[in-house]
């Protein structure tokens, strides 16, 4: 039998005893459950980095899985709890847009957490991390119905991630993540590029971030020369603009939010 698995994310960190107690209750609401840490690096409050980091890592995770998602600034509030159903998958968080992976699938079955039966005995109103939601992933992860958490919903609130923009002829995205070496995940997909240059046989691409221009797209980091900075469709299916053996973050000066530009040269 297979031990039902359940992934944690958070802006906790794991300087505190935060992580470790939440951890607790999901064991002790199902005992067999395994669960996976995303990651508890979130910037505190940040729901943007949460959805970007959750939408990247939900889909390498298989059928049945439990999303816990714990980046709630508005605890004990009058903000909801949520479970969505998507792709095959549970998610359990705060009703504040950082579930928005699974609520913007092309049907997501949305569910308000109305039962308190199923919280802690004592409801803390600053740690709903613990006391509601972990075990309400318990309880999904030990094959309760999405019905008993609570009133199925349609008006969730969103967070979706910004589109790309065409500007005076030219492709224009943003740095939506900087991981640990530095690399800048945008929001550019391959189909946003086609889109906007579907007859690429005029010239190549080049990508303008920080003031400097990369002609063309590398396959990998290490097909250009040590120090380059280089544009690669990364495993993300991103564009990620990189330094070869360094940090492009560093060397461009740029950060999450700040703008990248795609434009066709001959």
């Amino acid at each position: 039998m297979n031990r039902p698995l359940v992934t944690f994310t958070s802006d906790f960190g794991l300087d505190d005893w935060f992580v470790g107690v939440v951890r607790g209750v999901l064991h002790s609401g199902c005992p067999e459950a395994h669960v996976v840490d995303i990651t508890h690096s979130i910037p505190p409050g940040d729901i943007e980095r949460a959805v970007f980091v959750v939408n990247a890592a939900a889909r390498d995770f298989p059928p049945g899985t439990v999303h816990l998602v714990v980046v709630d600034p508005g605890v004990g509030t009058a903000r909801r709890g949520l479970v969505v159903r998507a792709h095959n998958q549970i998610f359990v968080g705060p009703d504040n847009g950082v579930l928005e992976s699974a609520l913007g699938a092309s049907d997501p079955e949305v569910h308000s957490i109305t039962n308190e039966s199923l919280f802690r005995p004592s409801v803390s109103a600053t740690f709903h991390g613990r006391d509601v939601f972990a075990p309400i992933a318990a309880a999904l992860a030990g094959g309760a119905p999405l019905a008993e958490m609570g009133p199925r919903i349609v008006d969730p609130l969103r967070f979706p991630e910004p589109k790309p923009e065409r500007r005076a002829g030219e492709l224009v995205g943003r740095i939506m993540f900087v991981d640990r070496f530095g690399n800048l995940l945008t929001n550019l997909k391959p189909a946003d590029i086609q889109n906007a240059y579907p007859d690429t046989a005029k010239g190549s691409f080049e990508i303008v971030a920080g003031g400097l221009a990369i002609r063309g797209l590398q396959r990998t980091y290490g097909d250009a020369p040590f120090g380059s900075l280089v544009a690669v469709l990364g495993s993300s299916g991103r564009l990620e603009i990189a330094q070869v053996g360094g940090s492009a973050s560093h060397r461009l000066g740029l950060t999450v939010r700040d703008e990248v530009h795609v434009k066709l040269v001959g």
